[in-house]
């Protein structure tokens, strides 16, 4: 995702330094409850039990998840690699039973399919997700949406949030993820939630995907929270920004907003 973190860097972020701004506070709600940063880590190696407790939220590949009992479920989401209905639909709601407040399905390994990889390619309809949906009894997110018409297609099923990344199209060369921002943020109109998923290198990154409208950032990242969260501080108060709220297209350059 090389183009990811080159496109991140065409965002330029407009230092502010005549205001009375001291501290920058980096708390959100999601789901129900206030998270310390609107950052979700990706886990899909292994489960930090620094991620699993206190004020955050993490997205966790659903084989790590077997057998776990004592983690606070709550605040885990299983990331379910899409499959055949027959054996979806019971692994929703599996999921479901076992206390997690939310679910999501992972799109983006359909990327993997012949000729490029070996997964079975199993698209997925409108009805589809929205029997899923039912399936699953608690908020469903989409992670993988890589372009206005998906960001339909789940809106339309009443899914709850959207994940956007990129790397469903690694192998046709498809925009990266901030460039994919403004399109489905305006298809959506704030009826769903949408959130930004991908590489970052700092947690300047973090506030130029906030900047253009993510409501929280699923990364992928060897960064610890805890630097990134102090990095995207940095950022706020460096271009006067007190609270997430005040995080907006003002805050950035690019040729996408400029004059020229």
């Amino acid at each position: 995702m090389h183009h990811d973190l080159v496109a991140l860097a065409r965002y330029q972020l407009i230092p502010r330094l005549l205001h009375d701004i001291n501290e920058a506070d980096t708390h959100c709600e999601l789901l129900g409850w206030r998270l310390e940063v609107p950052i979700i880590p990706l886990l899909a190696t292994k489960l930090d039990p620094a991620l699993t407790q206190g004020e955050h939220l993490s997205l966790v590949a659903e084989e790590l998840l077997e057998g776990l009992s004592e983690t606070d479920l709550s605040r885990l989401v299983p990331l379910i690699k899409v499959q055949k209905m027959a054996a979806l639909v019971p692994r929703m709601r599996l999921w479901s039973a076992r206390g997690h407040q939310a679910l999501a399905i992972d799109m983006t390994v359909l990327a993997d399919t012949p000729p490029f990889g070996s997964t079975e390619w199993r698209p997925r309809t409108r009805e589809d997700l929205a029997e899923l949906r039912a399936a699953a009894g608690c908020p469903l997110w989409l992670y993988g949406v890589a372009g206005v018409a998906d960001a339909e297609v789940a809106l339309e099923a009443g899914l709850e949030a959207l994940v956007v990344t990129s790397a469903a199209g690694a192998h046709l060369g498809a925009p990266a993820t901030i460039d994919l921002f403004p399109e489905i943020l305006d298809a959506v109109a704030g009826t769903v939630a949408v959130y930004a998923g991908g590489p970052v290198q700092s947690g300047i990154d973090i506030f130029r995907y906030l900047a253009v409208g993510a409501e929280a950032v699923v990364v992928v990242s060897d960064r610890s929270l805890a630097s990134l969260q102090a990095e995207l501080a940095y950022a706020m108060r460096l271009t006067g920004c007190a609270t997430l709220a005040d995080i907006s297209y003002d805050a950035i350059f690019a040729p996408l907003f400029s004059e020229s």
